[in-house]
């Protein structure tokens, strides 16, 4: 295996200069170690402070784990988050050492296998997981209702947001969840335990595909590795919170491995198993058969008609074996009902769900109720936006799709808009884009952006689940009300300085086949 190292300048900027792990006396082995001894008391209190089951006499005969019977221990909570901090530390002091993928990824295993014997961690989102899956065993409808009535003490566990909501999820998640509660035979903890499995598989995919996209696009795989793999945001939210988004992004990442690979069919598939998962990967669908048209059209000569008919073939294709998938489930399409469940929760970390609870703060003090109707109609224009947005987003990697790195650095920046323009945000959706970017963006600038916000993502949630943004928003409605106004300025500004008339005209291919390396 070829060694990698960064071509990137070492220096930073003077406000990170103090901040920056001193590796003079420090190797990366002992960087490993201490990775690894966090995840090991990460483990070891997060019995004792995470989301651990309410109904403890039901999860497994002898298996009764003590916490206190209110909250959870500030003590362990507080020795979770420092030993969170030094497995950031050790990461961030790892950024720029000389090593290979492999290394990475052995060190990956080692910080986050002690994290498959912790409980749930900053989510209860696993619970409603398994509720599903049993209310499915039952003969419920999860697309049409909650599990409150759910006859089962694994209810007792489940976030109360979620007692009422319909499930967000698509066919092929439901299958799993049916499978998983049909498995556990009544054990909460066997159910947690083979959706932590499920996801752990993901982490392994993710850890192949996103070297193997890198290595596809003459990217640095090992930077890449660093910034998605080894991350303390997957072992936060992934390995040890268990959310189902580690089986989207491995199923979007898994495509387009295999369609710059051209296993084009095996692309489509993968991505259809993807879209079952959570619909949000559709957005990926686009830019997977812009790859795949670009490898079946000659790129001398190419007229938009053959790129845009060979791609909505592959689009199709995509779309009609993730319907096949929905009425195989025997759901159908039920799973259009739920699509705005996210929504339902109003917290300030959405973009547009802050502007409208602003509206509301401010229609409060002249004695007008407004803030749902304001909530409700910043979420719409945001949603108008985030339409306009992915059509030139996809136009300009259309423009490009002789250049794979453009096409795939595309596809994330569409991804991004996703996040930041949906109703609802929760800090692991960060990574639904962050493989994408890190494959393809190699400005220092830009990989230390997109590092700080995973790090502050792996610390914005309380052990046991509650949300941090919640007794924040007097300080997340104002900053957003800032930012928006700089982002539109610098939206304006970009949409002047580009030639929109160059927008439907093919971009010619580069004479010497190289990838274009600009961020």
């Amino acid at each position: 295996m070829a060694r990698w190292t960064s071509s990137l300048p070492r220096q930073v900027p003077p406000w990170l200069e103090r901040w920056q792990p001193d590796r003079q006396n420090v190797t990366p082995i002992q960087w490993r170690w201490v990775g690894c001894a966090s995840g090991v008391v990460i483990a070891a209190t997060s019995w004792l402070c995470a989301a651990t089951p309410k109904e403890l006499v039901s999860v497994w005969p002898g298996v009764v784990p003590w916490r206190p019977r209110i909250g959870g221990s500030p003590l362990a909570a507080t020795a979770l988050f420092l030993a969170m901090a030094a497995m950031l530390y050790a990461w961030w002091a790892l950024r720029d050492a000389d090593l290979t993928v492999g290394w990475m990824q052995r060190t990956a295993v080692a910080w986050f296998a002690p994290l498959l014997a912790s409980a749930p961690l900053f989510s209860r989102d696993v619970y409603s997981y398994a509720a599903t899956g049993l209310q499915l065993l039952t003969g419920g409808d999860p697309y049409h209702q909650g599990v409150r009535h759910l006859v089962s003490p694994w209810v007792s566990s489940v976030s109360k947001v979620w007692l009422d909501t319909p499930a967000p999820y698509g066919p092929a998640f439901m299958l799993l969840t049916r499978v998983t509660a049909s498995a556990a035979d009544g054990h909460l903890l066997v159910a947690v335990g083979l959706f932590r499995l499920a996801v752990v598989a993901s982490v392994v995919l993710i850890a192949w595909a996103v070297p193997a996209i890198a290595r596809s696009l003459e990217t640095d795989p090992v930077k890449a590795t660093w910034l998605t793999l080894l991350t303390p945001l997957v072992g936060a939210h992934l390995v040890a919170g268990i959310h189902n988004d580690g089986i989207m992004v491995a199923g979007i990442v898994g495509s387009l491995a295999l369609a710059l690979r051209r296993r084009h069919v095996w692309a489509c598939l993968v991505l259809a198993l993807a879209i079952g998962i959570k619909v949000p990967a559709v957005i990926a669908v686009p830019f997977v058969a812009l790859i795949v048209a670009d490898h079946r059209t000659e790129p001398a000569g190419r007229t938009w008609w053959q790129l845009v008919r060979t791609a909505l073939l592959v689009g199709l294709g995509t779309v009609a074996a993730f319907v096949a998938l929905s009425l195989l489930s025997g759901l159908g399409f039920s799973w259009i009902a739920a699509l705005n469940t996210p929504g339902d929760s109003i917290q300030w970390t959405s973009l547009p769900t802050a502007l409208g609870m602003g509206v509301g703060a401010v229609g409060t003090v002249f004695g007008h109720n407004v803030e749902h109707g304001g909530v409700t109609v910043l979420r719409d224009v945001a949603l108008v936006a985030l339409a306009a947005t992915l059509v030139i987003v996809w136009l300009r990697a259309a423009r490009e799709a002789h250049d794979p790195r453009a096409v795939v650095r595309y596809s994330g920046l569409a991804m991004l808009a996703v996040i930041v323009l949906s109703p609802a945000f929760h800090g692991w959706y960060l990574l639904w884009a962050l493989p994408l970017l890190a494959t393809t963006v190699d400005r220092r600038r830009w990989t230390t952006a997109l590092a700080l916000a995973a790090s502050l993502m792996c610390v914005f949630v309380l052990p046991g689940g509650y949300g941090l943004a919640l007794v924040t928003t007097w300080v997340g409605v104002p900053l957003y009300f800032v930012a928006t106004p700089l982002l539109v300025t610098h939206a304006v500004r970009w949409g002047r300085s580009y030639s929109w008339g160059e927008l439907f005209s093919l971009k010619a291919p580069r004479s010497s086949h190289q990838p274009s390396r600009s961020a």
